[in-house]
């Protein structure tokens, strides 16, 4: 994939959210905070409670940014050439586009687990780790049928209907990114190219409105669209001091973490409307992050091999982590004994395994979009064939 001056940036930090998002599970599954796990050697080794998460090992703050740089990349050129042609393919385009990899999330945990290779729920149970027993790995209990390398298959497309997955968790997302991105490109085609602010504002509000009713991601990447045409144009740029006071805000956003006390959650109701709101702060958290990485432009951030080959790597990382996580490091944390130094190198050696297979699976996953982009070329305008891209970030 051939990554753009412009898009540099960009794809650092989708490479630095995806990081963020692996180490945010592992420690949920690994360091229970205290109080949440029956042993007791590593509870104090690393202490993530709420009210306050540090912004980058905060797991839905980073989805908040993989939804915010999702949208703006399928949009940025909608909002200055509208074709409502375009935008129309582009949404046929998204569900052969995200499936492919989404296959690969449910199958390689499917055939561990068949080949008796996950180790989980074993090491749940030594340490007591609720969410390593229930999201960790593929789901056995409750009302989930018994796992099978078809069932994976099975769920790979059931999961864009529910947003649930019993082989992977983290693949929960794939619903929302598939309809946010069919919601972002119906607001860029109504926004058009042409500037009338008061209009586009109301149509922005509605359907963050309506999407809002599906999930709050939803409405997050509509106002990206509306933030991409009038903030974030190829000419954008902001000073210094905008740009820190952006990053700042951004990440002081997205470091809250269900803020609100408990005596407030007195219903199914308002626990959803809590939920509601901690998304949309984590999604004006990213749009501000996104806005100050922007602004800076010509900085040195993106221009890293390192960083523009983690953004490249995002998407397989993001679906593969669990998995690994699963086997790798919860298989060796058993054999070698619950304890920081265990839990540091597993860690260690499980990144490797999954840069190692994360590698392959970006190669398969571009030559995938490409054909894909080949194959409906025919159908764009003769004016936008040349710009059909052969890189498309989901999430």
């Amino acid at each position: 994939m051939i990554v753009t001056k412009k898009l540099a940036d960009m794809e650092a930090l989708r490479g630095l959210a995806a990081l963020g998002v692996v180490i945010y599970h592992y420690l949920y599954g690994f360091v229970p905070a205290a109080g949440h796990s029956s042993a007791a050697p590593i509870n104090e080794m690393v202490m993530v409670e709420r009210p306050f998460l540090l912004a980058f090992i905060n797991g839905p703050f980073m989805v908040s940014i993989f939804f915010v740089l999702s949208s703006f990349v399928l949009t940025t050129r909608l909002v200055r050439e509208a074709d409502p042609r375009v935008a129309i393919i582009a949404m046929a385009k998204r569900f052969p586009r995200l499936f492919p990899l989404t296959l690969i999330g449910a199958l390689l945990p499917a055939l561990l687990f068949a080949a008796g290779w996950t180790y989980n729920h074993q090491l749940a149970d030594v340490i007591g780790s609720i969410w390593l027993e229930r999201s960790g790995g593929v789901k056995i209990r409750d009302d989930w049928p018994e796992p099978s390398v078809f069932g994976g298959v099975r769920d790979s497309i059931l999961l864009f209907g529910r947003g649930l997955s019993q082989y992977n968790s983290a693949l929960w997302t794939m619903k929302y990114e598939l309809v946010g991105s069919i919601f972002a490109l119906a607001a860029a085609m109504l926004l058009g190219s042409r500037r009338k602010v008061g209009a586009d504002a109301v149509i922005t509000l509605a359907l963050g409105v309506v999407g809002l009713t599906v999930h709050p991601l939803i409405s997050i990447c509509v106002a990206t669209v509306f933030v991409t045409k009038y903030v974030a144009h190829p000419d954008f740029k902001i000073g210094p001091f905008t740009v820190a006071a952006c990053i700042i805000g951004g990440l002081i956003l997205g470091s809250t973490y269900k803020s609100l006390p408990e005596e407030l959650l007195i219903d199914p109701w308002s626990r959803r409307q809590v939920l509601r709101l901690d998304w949309l702060a984590h999604g004006a958290g990213a749009i501000l992050l996104f806005l100050g990485v922007r602004g800076a432009s010509g900085s040195s951030f993106g221009a890293g091999s390192f960083g523009t080959y983690l953004g490249r790597l995002s998407f397989p990382i993001y679906v593969l982590h669990l998995p690994v996580f699963a086997s790798v490091a919860s298989g060796l944390i058993l054999v070698l004994g619950y304890s920081e130094s265990s839990v540091m190198l597993a860690f260690f050696v499980s990144m490797g395994v999954l840069l190692a297979i994360s590698h392959p699976a970006a190669m398969f996953d571009e030559w995938w979009v490409g054909r894909l982009n080949a194959m409906l070329r025919r159908f764009y305008p003769q004016r936008a064939r040349a710009q059909a891209v052969t890189a498309d970030p989901a999430p």
